[in-house]
């Protein structure tokens, strides 16, 4: 039999699919015990028979409705509302929409809301998307206002979000919501959390005269209150000037009254209530275990719940959540590594596994290392308790994010973050760091540099070696994969013994500019940091260039490898039969072994190395054989290799002149030096990381094919979609995985739609942070100044560097650059970051090559547009829209 009404005693939660989300929200209270006003749902069955009855040609119109043609959607929206205008209710919807108005009582108003199958879900509110009816008297209106919810289903605003946030049409159904009118002396929205800074710990309240429609509608601004859910203290009250209200008509519908003047200044809510409705909250939230967006409204000193649906916007909670009660601060490493893409759970876990601290307690992933939204953030609460700590963080944070530096102050002002929580030991630290300062200051002042980088490969590709062996010996898969977890924890451990010497090259490039910025032009300065020998990056980048140059040096050759239609593989495949490949296929061959485990966005092992698909870097070649001559990479190379070292000269001389010149130019020289032949060895680390991880990701492949084949997943692929422990958990728990899996997937695809913060606390609160900028004009981007000068050019805005080719003096604007998108650079006359600081791999690179470069612009991407010209200020850290505005 169908069920085309259910009243509200009769559904919960589990109706969803029956009565949409309001409904489903409003049973599941009713049920819990909360004071909702009475009322029942027609049901998606009642609005798929009246569906029934419709033109069958409205889905396949809707289907054809695209994003970048909105009059099509306006015109095919007109035309299926009007259609459905002429479709009358079915008799047998009518009769039972009659039958439960008449016993839920005649003789009330009632609000008559829409409720979609899409609605109120975990990451899609589509609040405000449907129509709402208020104060309906009488069985023709409330029939009337039926049909109309039921047509609102495809009102433009509500075509256009489904549009926008991937929903079939043809999936959504629509249910609608009769409720008892509750004559609201006062009314307003309750939000458990903050949605401004996503405080979990503070309530927040808009309140005003009369119905909620007038604070929903934007009639009048409501007043604010701010509570503390712990102690229930009011942490702000902002009364507002409430010029009208909505008042319900005695004959049905509703009017807008102007409110007396010494009413307007009266706050709407008293003490008490105020605390009454944060308590109520808490309650709610507890019971659906999220914090919630409730409409309520007060009659008679009685408050009512009107409806409750969770808080979509904000941002996820860092996990796992702290051991203690005290106030943790994260910084995002996401950022720091200038990758902000959300990442599966399983390349978060590597890198919580391999990042080498907080394992003291013997769990195998880091207690310093949190997830959030799919980003990976670091727990700095201990070092920012201690003032010598956050000099130290603050200070290096200047240098890599500086972003994060004014959010993480403010959270550690708070005399709540001091007194609570584990703080740094600084005994502990004195007793490991006072033997390695002694091995920085011998690095300092008498290690060889010529050969540090040299050194550091030699490591490298000794330990490489080591772990190919022992995989190779090992069997087992489950063997394997203890090995696996074994090595992420040591994997870094040749590194070590390069990292006093990288901190004594930043160190001496300090001491340098101390000592020297007042007796040298700062250019010189400047030139001397350009030109570095060794980096693993500058390597890279000359060996694309070299590839270039053997593409281009046949010319059947460079025309074969242009053919995009075919894949990569099946393009260097053939080019073996072409004349002239030879040098061109070694090149390749070596750069693959040397550089291959690398790729676009590589601290996610879950996406392809140019090992796996290579097809990102051969288009880098294209670009660099069609966009500049042979040898021209090489050639400015040398040039600046030449600049450094005459700068260095006149920088020595200069050292020597004057009172304690004798003293004072050894010690240039040497810290010259150092800072040349040390500062290279700044990108061995994550070198190191990237290719052992490329070794160790066939593992996770070999797991996710054995949990495939006993059926517990659908894909080998889904893998990424598991922790580590888990996976190693997973053959001692035989349970089927799948719906996990599908759980998480469905959480990654949101967070990819997610801007991830800079900064966010434990009760997820994202502290404001201020900008950077100088005396820009009000017109400009604002961001970090990272490399001198100022340059004008067409910019170009890349988001992905696999298809991306950059024209010479064009200005690379990219959310953020890695070793992935080096080779862009060649012809890169500025660069525009959305993420970054002076020590990311766009700062550094832009650096060596002398170009000016601002990081840390927000949505840059989206404010600039490609063929615009820009005017990028790398000293002042800004940017200027030149023909028209962002």
């Amino acid at each position: 039999m169908a069920h085309f009404t259910r009243t509200f005693d009769a559904i919960n939660a589990a109706n969803h699919a029956e009565v949409g989300g309001k409904g489903a929200n409003l049973g599941e209270l009713t049920q819990a015990g909360f004071n909702v006003p009475p009322g029942f749902c027609v049901t998606t069955e009642a609005f798929r028979r009246f569906m029934a009855d419709a033109p069958t040609d409205i889905y396949p119109q809707l289907e054809q409705i695209t994003l970048d043609d909105l009059e099509q959607l306006r015109r095919v929206g007109h035309e299926v509302r009007t259609s459905l205008e002429r479709v009358p209710l079915p008799q047998e919807v009518t009769e039972s929409v009659v039958r439960a108005w008449r016993q839920t009582g005649e003789t009330y108003a009632y609000a008559v809301r829409s409720s979609a199958t899409a609605e109120d879900l975990p990451f899609a509110s589509f609040a405000g998307q449907h129509d709402t009816y208020l104060n309906i008297r009488g069985a023709d209106a409330l029939l009337k206002s039926v049909k109309a919810c039921f047509i609102s289903l495809f009102t433009d605003r509500a075509i256009l979000y489904r549009l926008q946030n991937g929903f079939d049409h043809r999936r959504i159904a629509l249910a609608v919501v009769i409720q008892q009118m509750v004559q609201a002396d006062v009314s307003g929205v309750l939000f458990t959390a903050d949605p401004v800074s996503g405080n979990r710990n503070i309530a927040s309240i808009d309140a005003s005269f009369g119905l909620g429609e007038a604070i929903v509608s934007g009639l009048v601004s409501a007043d604010l209150y701010r509570v503390d859910k712990r102690t229930h203290r009011i942490l702000k009250r902002q009364v507002a000037t409430k010029r009208v209200a909505i008042r319900a008509l005695d004959a049905g519908g509703t009017q807008q009254i102007t409110l007396p003047a010494g009413e307007r200044t009266r706050a709407a809510l008293t003490d008490t209530q105020i605390g009454e409705l944060a308590r109520l909250g808490s309650q709610i939230e507890a019971h659906y275990g999220k914090p919630q967006d409730i409409e309520w409204a007060i009659a008679a000193d009685t408050v009512y719940i009107i409806q409750a649906r969770p808080i979509t916007s904000l941002y996820p909670l860092p996990m796992p959540r702290p051991e203690d009660d005290a106030l943790h601060v994260y910084f995002s490493i996401s950022h720091q590594q200038v990758m902000t893409d959300s990442m599966p759970p399983l390349s978060l876990s590597i890198l919580r596994t391999f990042l080498p601290v907080g394992h003291d307690h013997g769990q195998m992933e880091s207690r310093y290392v949190a997830t959030a939204g799919g980003r990976i953030y670091g727990d700095v609460s201990p070092l920012l308790r201690h003032p010598l700590g956050r000099r130290f963080l603050c200070q290096s944070l200047m240098r890599i994010e500086p972003r994060s530096v004014p959010a993480l102050s403010a959270v550690a002002a708070r005399p709540r973050f001091q007194t609570q929580g584990e703080r740094l030991n600084l005994w502990s630290v004195l007793r490991l760091g006072l033997p390695f300062s002694l091995k920085v200051l011998r690095s300092l002042l008498w290690d060889k540099t010529e050969t540090a980088t040299e050194k550091a490969m030699t490591l490298i590709e000794e330990h490489l070696t080591t772990v190919r062996s022992k995989l190779k010996e090992t069997q087992d898969l489950q063997a394997r994969l203890n090995f696996t977890v074994y090595e992420l924890h040591h994997m870094l451990t040749p590194a070590f013994k390069w990292t006093d010497e990288i901190i004594a090259g930043f160190i001496a490039s300090g001491l340098l500019n101390v000592l020297m910025r007042r007796r040298v032009d700062g250019q010189d300065l400047l030139a001397q940091e350009r030109g570095l020998i060794g980096g693993i990056e500058t390597e890279m980048e000359l060996a694309v260039g070299d590839l270039a140059d053997a593409a281009r040096a046949s010319e059947e050759l460079l025309t074969h490898l242009e053919q995009t239609h075919l894949d990569v593989q099946t393009r260097l495949a053939r080019a073996v039969e072409l004349p002239g490949s030879e040098t061109f296929l070694q090149a390749w061959d070596h750069f693959m072994e040397v550089y291959g485990a690398r790729g676009p966005s590589e601290i996610d092992l879950s996406r392809p190395r140019w090992l796996e698909d290579p097809t990102s870097l051969l288009q880098m070649v294209l670009s660099a054989a069609s966009s500049s001559e042979p040898g021209t990479h090489r050639a400015r190379y040398r040039r600046l290799i030449t600049e450094a070292e005459q700068a260095a000269a006149r920088i020595t001389e200069a050292a020597g002149r004057g009172f304690l010149g004798w003293i004072r130019r050894p010690l240039v020289r040497r810290f010259i030096h150092a800072s040349r032949g040390f500062i290279p060895l700044r990108g061995y680390h994550k070198y190191l990381a990237v290719r052992v991880l490329s070794l160790l990701k066939p593992v996770f492949g070999e797991a996710g094919e054995a949990l495939r084949r006993e059926g517990r997943l659908e894909a080998a692929d889904d893998i990424w979609f598991l922790t580590l422990p888990e996976i190693l958990n997973a053959w001692n728990d035989k349970q089927t995985l799948k719906p996990l899996v599908a759980e998480r997937r469905s959480a990654f695809e949101h967070y990819q739609t997610l801007t991830p913060p800079h900064v966010i606390t434990s009760e997820g609160e994202i502290p404001a942070a201020q900008l950077a900028g100088g005396n820009a004009p009000d017109s400009a981007l604002i961001g970090s100044p990272v490399s001198a000068g100022v340059v004008e050019g067409i910019a170009k805005v890349v988001l992905d560097p696999r298809t991306a080719r950059l024209n010479p003096g064009e200005i690379l604007v990219a959310p953020f650059t890695d070793p992935g998108w080096t080779p862009l650079f060649v012809n890169a006359a500025g660069l525009i970051t959305e993420v970054g600081g002076l020590m990311s791999h766009g700062s550094v690179v832009a650096r060596e090559y002398g170009i000016p470069a601002v990081v840390g612009v927000i949505d840059a991407t989206k404010r600039i547009r490609s063929g615009q010209l820009v005017r990028v200020h790398g000293d002042a850290g800004y940017v200027e829209l030149l023909d028209g505005s962002g």
